[in-house]
Order: C-alpha cells, then structure tokens, then sequence
C-alpha cells in the first residue's frame, strides 16, 4: 500500500497538498534530496509552501509541486 497516495493522480507543477508532519520527517512514501531541498514522490518533486495546525492538534505541511 502507498501511504503517500492521495484521489489525484497527475500532478502538475503549481499542484498543492497537504502531508501529514509525521509522513515526511519519517519518509513514509516519499523520499528527501538535500542536495536540491526538494522532496521526491508520485514521479515530481515538491517543496514545502506552508503549514497549518488542524483542530486535533496535527501539523501539516503544504507540498508545492516544482517538477
């Protein structure tokens, strides 16, 4: 099973989504290029754009599709 995949399938660069604070400091279905800060999943890489605080107490990061 992928924990990271989510309804959308194609993504295209300008795309956003929310991932769980936990998935990506555990790599949980994606991984990290420190070399270029950009995290790597579903075939495009993203940067975190944001983050917000849900009611129930988990964070969330906003991902940016760069490619």
């Amino acid at each position: 099973m992928d924990l990271f995949r989510v309804v959308k399938q194609a993504w295209e660069p300008g795309d956003t989504r929310e991932v769980e604070s936990t998935r990506l400091e555990k790599q949980l279905g994606v991984e990290y290029d420190s070399y270029r800060r950009v995290y790597l999943a579903d075939g495009r890489e993203w940067t975190i754009a944001g983050q917000i605080a849900k009611e129930d107490g988990r964070k969330y990061y906003i991902l940016e599709c760069v490619g």
